[in-house]
Order: structure tokens, then C-alpha cells, then sequence
């Protein structure tokens, strides 16, 4: 008998005996209560099978080698209770997500209410969100910020100091419901006249189904799979973005390798009127002095923000 089947029929017990064992949760018990939840997370990895708590412990001392220790427990049915010595270590976890376990995303939450893991709803994950293709006009904090709210609810938005987002992508830090299919494609709709499309891709993307878009389960473990091959399915592996210690290692990788198989430079051939000119300015000696003769070696349609009608998500 799991968790789960033990609470809802201990739940259809109502005798009165039962009733009067109920304990108030108050006082220093509650403050006690209170900094034990201020340290803790609690994850939920989004697999079919059993997960090893050594193995994914093994793995996250691994990944999470800035964080000096922390205690990691059991809640069954994949669900993990994490518990650090400070609240700033908890904090660089739960921000820096999200995590993965053989592929698999693990959903983080903080715990809410008295922390009941039972009542702990596991449907959203923050993701760093990459939107390609904005228009200049709307590289802004304003604008992007309503870019991301088609995608999910916006936590953060990269800027410089005067709270632009110029570059060759808007990056955005959203928490996307993963029990819909990802976003990835935005259209801004100009004057009624032609739409300009954005590519969505998120960085640090686990595994997700290519047939539906659903995180949790892969396209051929897909309920609406029909069989038809790989690359003809809406969704792929061009959703995952790299992030940019991914980018500085492909560029670094890139320029390593074509150092290494650049052709060994040859040395410059001589031409036979280059040599002339050469020897027709080199010093000479007439009559034992030395003498030096000179040789010849010789109207765009500008889009306003105010002119953006509106957002359409696909």
C-alpha cells in the first residue's frame, strides 16, 4: 500500500476518538515548523520508472558542487524533499534550474502552506526562454514583457541599464505550465497587414514528447503517436536553446578546431620582376664606393510600437 492509498482511507475514518487526538499547530512549534520550510524544496522527477535517491543524489553533488551540503529524503512516487543549511543556497538552486535527472525534468517547488507534500502541485518549472526574430522597435522591457505573458507567467527579463533588450534574441526567465504544450512560435500582427513571426526556444530543455509537446514522456510513449517518422512530427530538437556557456565552448571548440586543420602556410613565391626591382634597389659598389639606386616598389517602412496591434501565440 503506497502513501496515497494509506491517507485517503485513514481520511474516511470519522470516529470520535480519532477526532479528539487532534494537535494545534501554534506557538514555537509553529516557529520551529517555519524555519525547517524556509530551507527546503520539494521536486518532483517526471519519469515513468522508480529513481534511485543515491543515484540522484550521487548526481546532484555533481551539478550542485557551490552548494557545501544538503539533506535529501524520500516522499515516494518520485517526489523528493531537499533541505539546505541556508536560505541564500536554496535560493541559487531553485533559480538556476531547471534540473535533470537521466533526462528527465525535476520539477521544483517551494513547499506552500504547512508543507503537506501530499497538497504540493508539481504542473509548473521555471525555464530561461530564448524569443528569436524581435523587431527592434520592440526590444524593450514593455514589449517583451508582453511577449513572455503569451508563454507563461514572466519572472524576470534580461535588460542593460536603460532597460532595453537590443540583441539577437529577448531572454526571459518564465514559469511554463508543463502540462500544455510548449510554446513555439509568436506572432506580432502589424496594422492588420502582415504578421512577423518569432521562433521560442528554451535553454536547459529535458525530455519532452515531439508529437504533442508535453514534457514528461517522449513522442513514442505518446497517446496521439501515429507512426510517421521523426522529423515530420511539429515539435523537435530545435526547441532547445544553448545557453551561453554552451555557445562560449561550441565558438571556443569551433576555433580550436580549425587552428588545428588550417593548411601550413607557404612561403611567399618571388616573382621574376619583384626579384629585378629587388636587386635594382639593393646598395651596389662601383669603383670600390657604394652607391644606391632607386627602384619602383611601389526609404525603409519604420514599425512603431504603437502601430503593434496585438499578440498572437501559436
Amino acid at each position: 500500500m503506497d502513501i496515497e492509498e494509506l491517507i485517503r482511507r485513514c481520511s474516511a475514518i470519522t470516529l470520535q476518538e480519532e477526532e479528539n487526538d487532534k494537535i494545534d499547530f501554534f506557538g514555537s512549534m509553529k516557529e520551529k515548523g517555519l524555519k525547517i520550510a524556509a530551507n527546503c524544496l520539494v521536486g518532483k522527477i517526471m519519469l515513468n520508472k522508480g529513481v534511485s535517491i543515491e543515484g540522484l543524489r550521487a548526481v546532484l553533488q555533481q551539478v550542485w558542487r557551490s552548494i557545501k551540503e544538503f539533506k535529501l529524503e524520500s516522499a515516494g512516487n518520485n517526489v523528493f524533499i531537499f533541505k539546505f543549511n541556508s536560505k541564500e543556497e536554496k535560493r541559487r538552486v531553485f533559480i538556476d534550474g531547471p534540473w535533470h535527472f537521466a533526462g528527465a525534468l525535476i520539477v521544483m517547488t517551494e513547499p506552500k502552506g504547512i508543507g503537506n507534500v501530499n497538497e504540493q502541485t508539481f504542473t509548473h518549472a521555471s525555464f530561461r526562454v530564448q524569443i528569436h526574430n524581435v523587431p527592434i522597435m520592440c526590444m524593450h522591457k514593455c514589449a517583451v514583457q508582453k511577449l513572455g505573458e503569451t508563454i507563461g507567467e514572466v519572472e524576470e527579463i534580461e535588460t542593460d541599464k536603460d532597460g532595453e533588450c537590443i540583441g539577437i534574441f529577448a531572454r526571459l526567465r518564465i514559469s511554463v505550465d508543463i502540462t500544455q504544450p510548449l510554446k513555439k512560435i509568436l506572432f506580432i500582427k502589424v496594422e492588420r497587414k502582415k504578421k512577423i513571426l518569432m521562433a521560442v526556444v528554451y535553454e536547459r530543455l529535458s525530455d519532452f514528447c515531439f508529437c504533442c509537446g508535453i514534457l514528461g514522456h517522449q513522442y513514442r510513449e505518446c497517446l496521439k503517436y501515429q507512426g510517421q517518422p521523426k522529423e515530420n512530427l511539429p515539435y523537435g530538437s530545435w526547441l532547445r536553446a544553448k545557453t551561453a556557456a554552451e555557445r562560449a565552448k561550441f565558438n571556443g571548440d569551433k576555433e580550436k578546431w580549425s587552428n588545428e586543420h588550417r593548411k601550413p602556410s607557404s612561403p611567399p613565391t618571388t616573382s621574376r620582376q619583384q626579384q629585378l626591382q629587388q636587386w635594382h634597389a639593393s646598395p651596389v659598389r662601383e669603383n670600390g664606393s657604394e652607391a644606391t639606386c632607386i627602384g619602383k616598389n611601389k526609404n525603409t517602412e519604420q514599425i512603431g510600437v504603437n502601430q503593434v496591434a496585438e499578440v498572437v501565440e501559436a
